[in-house]
């Protein structure tokens, strides 16, 4: 009862604000998320990080006797960066790299005059980080078959020496090593593309109308234009030190275009325009993909505690996956996908000798405009490792969640999830199982806001 009573107030409250969410992506038609191209963009950016650091401390404490204490610390770290993005309808080329490095040395000095000791310690450090990627994929002649190499690879490495300098000299030495090798190469069929700018751009054409600055739609080829900038708009932080800068100005000339100014704007309908960008948005995806490849992984471990691989893997694996999204109209996406991989590991004394595993993902996303979105999904996994006894893992997971802002007083938010987890050891007949439920509601109402004035 008490529910009941709680949910008819909450919609008593909200009646007289649900007209203002009577505008927003019902007036275009669903075909501008089939009809976007990918913008050609060609990025290529080279920087470098540094910097040294050089800190000394000492005190000096009297008591009884003289106690005195020297510490100092020298560091130095060089971190080189490398971007490269080369993308159109048909091709998309990415390189990352990023090297981080680290050298560290440390004193440190203690005296005590009552009985004329005294402790040096002494330590070098030094710590190297390199990640890299790449991804291509190319399409065969504008068709919709496409091949694709992929490659990451990460090394991190930490050396540490010190001494100390006591009643003996005594020394120690630590040094681990990661390595981790991915090289992949695939071949698909179909296009999926992030539409999401789309959206972005039709919400913009709706604050401008706002704001009376245009009075009819905007043409076709200008929706384009701003969807293609809202599209890179990411990219724009990778080549500039004031990305918003640029990204505004290249939103001005794609307007102009069209026959629309921007200029003249007073300090609220510009930052109002600006506000698109932080609207309550879902990703978006549109088209259907299916892609097979064979990959290389090779990974271990290493630590001087043990002068031994603590542990080394090499799997070949076949990767099947399937991905669908469409947006049913321009408020609502259903979007699915499935991957299925497997394959041995080619080590002869490997810890885990096979690895198969099935993922998938099934989920109903909803918004209207920048105020209510509403996302349903169901995940779930199965793993399957063949070591020295069958090992199986299955897994499940369901989230609905809700977010509603009724603009001025009224702001609803709701979150459901539940977590099914089952592995079993088959030889020694070891199982653990386990459900979660977790729900969470809330709300906030305004009954006055304002400023006040005396």
């Amino acid at each position: 009862m008490k529910r009941v009573i709680l949910i008819s107030i909450l919609t008593l409250l909200s009646i007289n604000y649900l007209r203002a969410q009577t505008y927003g992506l019902d007036n275009a038609d669903p075909a501008v998320f089939t009809k976007f191209k990918v913008p050609d963009t060609d990025l290529r950016t080279l920087w470098l990080n540094t910097g040294l650091n050089l800190s000394t401390s000492k005190r000096t404490q009297n008591y009884y006797y003289d106690i005195s204490n020297y510490n100092s610390d020298f560091r130095f770290n060089l971190s080189p960066n490398y971007f490269l993005l080369n993308e159109t309808d048909d091709r998309y080329l990415a390189l990352t790299a990023y090297l981080n490095t680290t050298y560290d040395k440390s004193y440190s000095e203690n005296k005590s005059n009552y009985d004329q000791f005294t402790n040096i310690n002494k330590s070098n450090s030094y710590n190297g980080n390199l990640n890299v990627q790449f991804t291509l994929n190319n399409y065969f002649n504008h068709e919709d078959v496409f091949y694709s190499f992929g490659s990451n690879i990460i090394v991190q490495m930490n050396d540490n020496k010190s001494e100390q300098d006591q009643a003996s000299i005594s020394s120690t030495y630590e040094g681990n090593k990661l390595q981790n090798y991915i090289f992949s190469f695939g071949i698909g069929k179909g296009k999926l593309r992030n539409v999401t700018p789309v959206v972005s751009a039709l919400r913009f054409q709706e604050r401008m109308k706002q704001l009376n600055l245009i009075n009819n739609d905007l043409s076709e080829n200008t929706i384009e234009g701003l969807a293609q900038q809202f599209y890179k708009q990411t990219y724009y932080s990778q080549i500039h030190d004031r990305p918003d800068k640029y990204f505004w100005q290249d939103i001005e000339k794609t307007l102009s275009k069209g026959g629309v100014s921007l200029s003249g704007l007073n300090m609220y309908a510009d930052n109002y325009l600006r506000e698109t960008t932080n609207e309550i948005r879902f990703m978006r995806n549109e088209g259907l993909i299916a892609q097979m490849d064979i990959q290389l992984n090779y990974n271990n471990i290493y630590s001087s505690f043990t002068t031994s691989k603590i542990a080394e893997q090499f799997f070949t694996l076949v990767n099947l996956y399937l991905e669908y999204s469409h947006q049913l109209n321009l408020n609502s996406q259903l979007r699915f996908n499935l991957s299925l991989s497997g394959g041995p590991n080619i080590l002869t004394r490997p810890a885990i000798r096979q690895e198969y595993s099935l993922n998938g993902d099934i989920g109903y996303d909803y918004e209207l405009t920048d105020r209510l979105v509403i996302s349903l999904e169901d995940t779930f996994y199965i793993l399957f490792q063949n070591t020295n006894e069958e090992y199986r893992n299955v897994g499940n997971t369901l989230g609905l969640t809700a977010n509603y802002f009724v603009e001025d007083n009224l702001s609803l938010y709701a979150t459901y999830n539940w977590d099914y987890n089952d592995s079993k050891y088959f030889s020694t007949t070891i199982y653990n199982s386990q459900n979660h439920n977790s729900l969470s509601i809330g709300f906030t109402y305004y009954f006055e806001r304002g400023f006040l004035y005396q």
